[in-house]
């Protein structure tokens, strides 16, 4: 059962410092990168790096898999990082993984789009303060429960307050099938206090908890599961939206 495959008395056969290559390694360790902002969107990094608001560490430095690897990037003049996660729990987890040893990384900002599960407009901000583990990956890396807290929503919300950035607090539904997310289930997440799901939240969060860092997660909602499907803005978010997205990032990112 994959509530029983918890087990933190016994070393991982892989880790993530003999999977980097050593040459890797050795070049990431001129730069130490307390902070790193993630994101998911392909449009959005090739926007970043367009405009100049993001430069590459490092043209032998990228993150990724088999599917493809893109540059690592940080913002100018910072120690704040900047990549592109693989999409799901476990290619999410792999990049906070990896990131961590590479760069000794503390803190790790999330954000990307999810679907609201009540009535929230597209575009708004959310800030999920515990996520369902619907989901594989958590399962290694925590006791086995059904909900996962996020300890630095509060504050999140308190430096979202200083920006005077408007936001929706509640819970997020974190599963591994969009296919599958059942009008059952949903009627009964939406009773528990979700109000949006997503597919990375409570994996990243579990990741954390465990290597002893800090996560801060924010989401902006993109489809709608509220009554019908909606598509809304999803895959078709405005170039200057996504930037403003990212903004907030990077704003947020300073004052951690």
């Amino acid at each position: 059962m994959i509530t029983e495959v918890f087990d933190p008395h016994s070393p991982a056969v892989i880790s993530p410092e003999q999977a980097v290559p050593a040459e890797e390694l050795a070049l990431a360790a001129q730069f130490e990168l307390p902070t790193f902002i993630l994101f998911f969107s392909g449009t959005l990094l090739a926007l970043l790096a367009e405009s100049g608001r993001i430069e590459p560490l490092h043209p032998r430095l990228t993150i990724g898999s088999a599917a493809g690897r893109t540059p690592i990037y940080r913002l100018p003049g910072t120690r704040i990082g900047v990549a592109l996660s693989g999409i799901g729990a476990p290619a999410a987890a792999g990049v906070v993984e990896e990131l961590r040893v590479q760069f000794h990384t503390k803190s790790f900002l999330v954000f990307g789009s999810c679907g609201a599960l009540t009535e929230i407009p597209p575009g708004r901000l959310i800030l999920p303060t515990a996520a369902r583990r619907d989901e594989g990956t958590s399962y290694h890396y925590a006791p086995a429960g059904a909900y996962i807290a996020v300890p630095q929503a509060k504050k999140l919300a308190r430096i979202f307050d200083e920006l005077g950035v408007d936001y929706v607090e509640g819970r997020t539904w974190t599963t591994d099938a969009f296919y599958r997310e059942t009008e059952n289930n949903l009627r009964r997440r939406v009773e528990e206090g979700c109000v949006c799901v997503e597919m990375e939240c409570s994996a990243l969060q579990a990741v954390c908890d465990f290597r002893g860092l800090d996560f801060y997660p924010f989401l902006y909602s993109a489809d709608s599961l509220h009554g019908a499907w909606s598509r809304r803005i999803l895959g078709a978010m405005e170039k200057d939206s996504r930037l403003l997205y990212f903004d907030l990032a990077a704003a947020v990112a300073r004052r951690l």
